[in-house]
């Protein structure tokens, strides 16, 4: 067919036309005296349907449109391949959460995960969590200095961080905020990391802090989200808690607040955020964020079954394979954190004795914990292996329940006949085990109280709601042993957990422990940040809470993120709270648009 076109316009182009025409003569005259054209000219190009015969004219239609289709592949594969999806504004997602937010203030969202998951979204700080690397990054300070001594901090601000109502940020909201804090009228649980610190503006950019004494961990401490002096200033410290604005926040954050959603009782049911566009780190792209309260783990899991949320930042990993269907994506990531049963002897004086904690601890079988639940890594130590100074074999314990019979033995706690339970005179071996009403917990209290009880120990468990636990059972230390996790800050910091400053709430020494020899290795290792000292420092630290026994160490847990399955451009680092999960939140997406490649 080629070959025949070609031969068409050799004949046609050469001879001016058909050599059968009776104009043929004439035409070449005219050509002759007109000159030669290398392309024809638009009028010949109309006059060629009048030369062609019938089969010339199908011939010439099948050739062009030949041409015409390959031009339109070659165009469109051109087009396909220097085009690609980029993320795109817009979008909406909603993710459940446990309780109600009170405290969408970083002054005291510590208290509450649902707080700071909100604060997190609202709120910035000098320093961040960068989801990639998983290590501290200035967020908005633009840098930072040390100097040599450790104990003066300086930090320089970035020129583009406003507040969500428009007016600047600058040094002198940091330092109102860290004086907040400081302010014991204010009542901030965060007071004691910022015990010995004084903060000073030298000017609109520039804040430097001045440290009593080295302090390993004070960069981490600057993750705390900054307030705007001009909105919070004219509240009074002692009124603080109960203004409103705790659930309506100005931030600098990702997200600003937009609403809250009450139920026909006012109760708090929904809060909504929305993208802030001058988000010095570059604007989100997914629009709104909408947050749906739950009472429990067990009621967000139905509301994530049935679809009524797209997420959840809480939920126990043994419940995933009931959500393979509900079209979300399991986006999993370790925790700075550990799961143990603390034992609290100046509520249960029997727990006071050496031989009955070393007795509970080997009466614990982690290996088929682990089983029951997948909940992560067996561990028996509080240092946990990603800190400086951790030793597998300090405080290493097997299960071994004719060792642990053989100490209640020597604790007076005999076998009585016709009881499976232990007593001494004449008084049972049991104690109350609390813990929080989750799945996995559950299944973990109800597997400890069966292992126990091969021993001849009688436990009975109570689970709690997560306001019940914050509210009562924590402040009142109204328990004989707790079962619940402990989570590291990013500079891995056991102060908060086990110094004896913490004993009384809201410190988080749960198991009332005090050592002095705990207390200098915990100091020691916060006043430098030498990895060698601080090895040797959490090292001194595990063999003196092994020695003890204040708690038997259970798991490092997994988190385990669900979330709708068209969330693009997540990244989750490891972990230190669940609200980091939110590190790179400005660069999730839902839609995405086509753009040329360069």
């Amino acid at each position: 067919m080629l070959d025949n076109v070609r031969d068409f316009f050799r004949r046609f182009f050469k001879q001016g036309g058909a050599a059968k025409s009776p104009l043929h003569l004439a035409q070449r005259q005219i050509l002759s005296v007109r000159g030669s054209r290398a392309v024809p000219s638009l009028a010949q190009w109309r006059e060629l349907p009048r030369y062609l015969s019938t089969s010339e004219k199908r011939l010439f239609i099948g050739a062009l449109a030949t041409i015409v289709i390959a031009l339109g592949l070659l165009g469109f594969r051109l087009l396909t391949n220097n085009r690609t999806s980029v993320p795109a504004i817009g979008g909406s997602y909603t993710e459940g959460l446990i309780g109600t937010p009170q405290f969408i203030n970083p002054l005291y969202a510590s208290g509450s995960d649902t707080d700071t998951d909100l604060t997190k979204l609202v709120f910035s700080g000098l320093m961040r969590l960068d989801a990639t690397t998983g290590q501290l990054t200035p967020d908005l300070a633009s840098a930072f200095t040390v100097s040599d001594d450790q104990k003066t901090y300086t930090f320089t601000l970035r020129d583009n961080a406003v507040w969500h109502d428009g007016d600047a940020l600058t040094a002198s909201d940091v330092v109102f905020t860290i004086n907040s804090i400081q302010n014991p009228d204010y009542h901030s649980p965060l007071a004691v990391s910022f015990s010995g610190v004084s903060v000073a503006a030298q000017d609109d950019h520039t804040v430097i802090f001045t440290l009593s004494e080295p302090f390993a961990p004070f960069l981490s401490t600057l993750q705390v989200g900054i307030l705007p002096e001009h909105i919070w200033q004219d509240i009074p410290p002692g009124s603080a808690p109960l203004a409103h604005i705790n659930l309506t926040p100005i931030g600098s954050g990702p997200y600003k607040f937009n609403k809250i959603t009450t139920d026909q009782r006012g109760l708090l049911r929904g809060l909504t955020l929305v993208r802030n566009p001058a988000f010095y780190r570059g604007a989100p792209y997914i629009s709104e964020l909408n947050f749906k309260f739950y009472a429990d783990p067990n009621t967000l899991l139905d509301a994530l079954k049935n679809r009524n949320v797209e997420g959840a930042g809480f939920i126990p990993s043994d419940a995933g394979s009931s959500l393979q269907n509900a079209g979300l994506q399991t986006i999993k990531t370790s925790l700075l954190q550990f799961t143990a049963l603390f034992l609290n002897d100046t509520h249960n004086t029997t727990l006071a004795d050496a031989n009955i904690r070393q007795a509970l601890n080997l009466a614990t079988d982690r290996a088929a914990i682990i089983s029951l639940t997948n909940a992560g890594t067996a561990i028996t130590s509080p240092i946990l292996p990603s800190m400086p100074g951790y030793d597998a074999s300090i405080g290493a314990t097997t299960f071994d329940l004719p060792t642990a019979i053989a100490l209640l033995d020597k604790a007076g706690w005999k076998t009585v006949e016709g009881s499976a339970i232990r007593a001494k005179s004449g008084a049972p071996l049991a104690f109350g085990l609390t813990t929080l009403d989750t799945p996995g917990l559950s299944a973990v209290a109800t597997k400890i109280k069966e292992q126990w009880a091969a021993a001849g120990i009688d436990l009975t468990v109570t689970v709690v709601s997560p306001n019940n636990l914050q509210n009562n059972v924590l402040k009142d230390r109204d328990y004989d042993i707790l079962l619940t996790g402990e989570l590291y800050g990013a500079d891995q910091d056991p102060y908060a957990f086990w110094h004896s400053s913490q004993v009384a709430y809201p410190g988080l020494n749960l198991a009332q422990f005090s050592s002095r020899k705990a207390d200098d290795a915990i100091e020691a290792a916060r006043a430098t940040t030498d990895v060698t000292v601080r090895a040797a420092s959490f090292a001194t630290l595990a063999k003196t809470i092994a020695d003890a026994v204040p708690a038997v160490f259970l798991y490092l847990p997994n988190f385990t993120y669900f979330t709708a399955s068209h969330i693009q451009g997540i990244h989750l680092p490891t972990m230190t709270i669940p609200a980091d999960r939110f590190a790179n939140i400005n660069e999730w997406y839902i839609k995405t648009r086509k753009t040329f490649t360069k």
